[in-house]
């Protein structure tokens, strides 16, 4: 089982999967993310609290920290797209 990356770890690969400037839902970011590192299915099946994986709860924390530093914006509830700033760091 590969381990989990940290959430400061997330910010280059949440770019990279909204790099085309779609709107994207949690659910799609988490799938892409989670495909572009390869994490196994033992990994994302980690529970961090309740139904919550532990892979969401760290990517959780990975938007909240992209959107604070203008690389992300929310144009409706749980979509994101990625900001000129944003694209300036991938």
């Amino acid at each position: 089982m590969a381990s989990l990356p940290k959430s400061q770890d997330l910010i280059k690969p949440i770019l990279k999967v909204l790099k085309d400037g779609q709107v994207i839902s949690n659910a799609t970011m988490r799938d892409e993310v989670a495909r572009v590192l390869m994490l196994d299915s033992d990994s994302l099946s980690l529970i961090h609290s309740g139904s919550r994986t532990e892979f969401e709860y760290r990517l959780a924390w990975a938007r909240t920290n992209c959107k604070a530093r203008g690389l992300i914006i929310s144009p409706k509830r749980m979509h994101w797209q990625i900001t000129e700033d944003g694209k300036s760091r991938i």
